[in-house]
């Protein structure tokens, strides 16, 4: 914002309201550049990190969902083996 703006402003519409709108102008334009050089990198790198946390979670799932249907096949097993003793015993 260059001098004759701020001087248009204060003409407008007053010097205490140009002085605010100035103020808020500087802290948007100083935050603005805060989050580009500080936190645009770490939600980027978050994000990252983000996506390969989802990936290896898939990966994790099937191979829980895998384990799972294991043994179930091994209970079932182990349940008939059980019922094949009892039927000999008697």
């Amino acid at each position: 914002m260059d001098l004759a703006t701020m001087g248009s402003l204060v003409g407008s519409v007053g010097f205490p309201i140009a002085i605010a709108l100035i103020v808020i102008y500087a802290v948007y334009r100083g935050f603005k550049a805060l989050c580009d050089k500080f936190f645009k990198p770490i939600l980027d790198e978050f994000l990252k990190s983000l996506s390969t946390i989802t990936e290896d979670n898939k990966i994790l799932v099937q191979t829980n969902a895998s384990f799972v249907g294991n043994v179930n096949t091994k209970m079932n097993d182990i349940e008939d083996k059980v019922n094949r003793i009892m039927e000999k015993l008697g």
